[in-house]
């Protein structure tokens, strides 16, 4: 890879589809962002050409989007996902794997090391020690036996969110690159009008709420956070919990929560969000919570603070830049740590709005897009 020349990169994973979690809004935000800097960049992924909904979501961030391969991997041999990876994989400077589980990335890594083509491997949080041990046993297997093991040994780096995710992989290439995530700073101009979210719920009235908005599983703390806001909602009447997200198997922990402890008619489970709704939620909240048992680089955690809401967040999220400019409150995984960081940011709201401003001038300045893609470059370039 000569210094200098444009780049070909192709970013390969399962889904682009925003429905299927955070890692599409990163892959598109880093694509956009590498394309910005002068580079050729194109997607594999399994979505049909003509999903509408992916259409729109690549829109938000292309105007002309990149081109796409499709790939409909079976198991994990496919006479006709080898033949559509070559084609979209030949010539290309390097290749972006996205996930570690994904059969889409494994047959992805084998076509890029027939074809001689060095490809950077991003577990997305999944190589995390909370991450690995769901599932413990099948993941074990897939590694000394499946083929991930060597995917990952094989990788010419794997790009990880945050130090302890290296840390902990069972297995591991020669290099590790700590990359984060990033945003793009025109996204969080404009802020959505004053009572824009309330007005799409009514029953939240004029209460402060605490904002959860990830994908609603377990992992994610949700048990923790039920427990804690039983402890904030007898101490602070006036507080409600907004929580969004698609349900994979926490929802019902909050339901059972608000159902012991009596706070149902404070607790809105609104679906996931999107677009000014979801901008509108952050705005109007007093906090984002987020007590989630492991986690690579929040995007989230970083929406929120971009726009200038105080974050009450636990240590295994793995953003200490909280706690290094005072905007918000990182806690350990006890219910009563969690309910007294929340109770503590609701007490003071101007101190609260202090705290949000000072998180907004933490992303732009060390977390945008365009910084954060020329990291990734110069990654691949030193790969030669």
């Amino acid at each position: 890879m000569s210094a200098g020349r444009p780049l070909r990169i192709v970013h390969v994973y399962n889904w682009l589809d925003p429905a299927n979690g955070g890692p599409p809004r990163v892959i598109a935000g880093l694509a956009r962002a590498q394309r910005a800097l002068g580079h050729d960049v194109s997607f594999v992924s399994s979505d049909a050409l003509d999903h509408p909904g992916l259409a729109a979501f690549l829109a938000d961030y292309f105007d002309d989007p990149p081109p796409r391969t499709r790939i409909q991997p079976r198991f994990f041999r496919s006479v006709l996902t080898r033949p559509a990876l070559r084609r979209a994989l030949r010539g290309a400077d390097v290749a972006h794997l996205h996930g570690i589980w994904p059969v889409a990335t494994l047959l992805a890594s084998q076509v890029c090391r027939s074809l001689g083509v060095p490809y950077v491997l991003a577990p997305h949080g999944s190589l995390h020690r909370g991450a690995l041990a769901e599932k413990w046993p099948r993941k074990v297997l897939g590694m000394l036996a499946l083929g991930y093991g060597t995917m990952v040994r094989r990788a010419a780096a794997l790009h990880v969110l945050n130090a302890d995710e290296g840390a902990g992989a069972l297995v591991k290439p020669k290099r590790i690159a700590v990359i984060p995530n990033g945003i793009f700073a025109e996204h969080f101009a404009v802020r959505p009008p004053p009572g824009a979210f309330r007005a799409t719920l009514p029953a939240l009235g004029a209460a402060p709420y605490l904002l959860f908005l990830s994908r609603l599983h377990p992992g994610k703390g949700l048990g923790l956070l039920a427990e804690a806001f039983a402890t904030v909602a007898a101490a602070r009447p006036d507080v409600h919990l907004v929580a969004a997200g698609g349900d994979q198997g926490g929802r019902a922990l909050l339901e059972a929560g608000a159902e012991w402890h009596g706070y149902g008619d404070r607790l809105h489970l609104v679906g996931e969000l999107g677009g000014e709704r979801k901008a509108a939620a952050f705005t109007a909240a007093a906090a984002f919570v987020l007590p989630s048992h492991h986690e690579g680089f929040s995007m989230a955690i970083t929406e929120a603070l971009a726009w200038a809401r105080p974050v009450v967040i636990s240590a295994p999220c793995h953003f200490p830049d909280v706690a290094e400019v005072d905007a918000g409150r990182i806690v350990p995984l006890q219910a009563d740590a969690l309910a007294a960081g929340l109770l503590d940011v609701l007490a003071d709201p101007a101190a609260a709005d202090a705290m949000g401003a000072r998180g907004r001038a933490l992303v732009f300045e060390r977390y945008r897009w365009e910084a954060i893609a020329q990291r990734t470059i110069d990654l691949y370039r030193s790969l030669a």
